[in-house]
């Protein structure tokens, strides 16, 4: 019992065990993000891939001779 108290009173390493706690939340919340998202970012890639390559480019002529 004696032992259970000294631990439950005990701050050592508190610190370290709530930068992880906080860390682990942090990457799983990214983790959460990137899945909602990667298949609408993907998406709108594609979509946009394809749309710069129909686009047709005019080439432009300019002639800058001093007179």
């Amino acid at each position: 019992m004696k032992i259970l108290a000294n631990f439950v009173i005990l701050e050592d390493g508190a610190i370290t065990v709530d930068w992880v706690a906080l860390t682990a939340g942090l990457v799983g919340f990214g983790a959460i993000v990137f899945l909602n998202f990667s298949g609408p970012i993907q998406h709108l890639d594609e979509e946009s891939g394809d749309a710069l390559s129909a686009m047709e480019v005019q080439s432009m002529a300019l002639d800058f001779q001093a007179k």
